[in-house]
């Protein structure tokens, strides 16, 4: 961020905000548990937004991408949101207290969208089913050609990782 800042580059800085430290929250770790605040010692502005919202997320990310074309340098957005599952491998939760998972599941940003576009006449259910087979299919697709493709040559895997070759 110092250098984003003395140079004012046109940086983005998106903090998806989970609200919790692997698993302790957020709120018990951080004396300000506003990631948005700490572009301020750099002079970038931050914004937290509703990480739920999609369309609250596109507007902040908007206004930032208008800020970086013009010159004007770097931002931090703080999107918060929820992790449905666990930090890591083995991680099953149950640190969480009692209803919160389901509080937040209830406002999940696919389900919450949707709803904006059925609502607005944007998507019906005929639409939306011919989406999914789409996705499904470029899925599959993909799923497929990674299998069949021949595993990287381990004489070159290391190549451009920590160095330029």
């Amino acid at each position: 961020m110092n250098f984003a800042a003395i140079w004012k580059l046109p940086v983005i800085y998106l903090c998806e905000n989970n609200l919790y430290a692997s698993s302790t929250p957020a709120k018990d770790s951080l004396p300000q548990p506003d990631i948005s605040v700490r572009g301020a010692p750099y002079n970038i502005p931050g914004f937290s937004v509703d990480g739920q919202d999609v369309l609250a997320v596109y507007e902040c990310v908007s206004q930032a991408a208008a800020r970086a074309r013009k010159g004007e340098g770097s931002t931090l957005i703080e999107a918060k949101t929820y992790r449905y599952e666990g930090h890591q491998l083995g991680d099953f939760g149950g640190y969480q207290p009692e209803g919160e998972l389901d509080k937040w599941k209830q406002r999940d940003p696919l389900i919450i969208f949707r709803q904006l576009l059925m609502k607005r006449g944007l998507l019906d259910e005929k639409e939306e089913q011919a989406i999914i087979k789409e996705v499904d299919a470029k899925i599959a697709e993909a799923e497929k050609f990674a299998l069949s493709s021949p595993m990287p040559d381990l004489a070159t895997a290391t190549h451009y990782v920590y160095k330029e070759d």
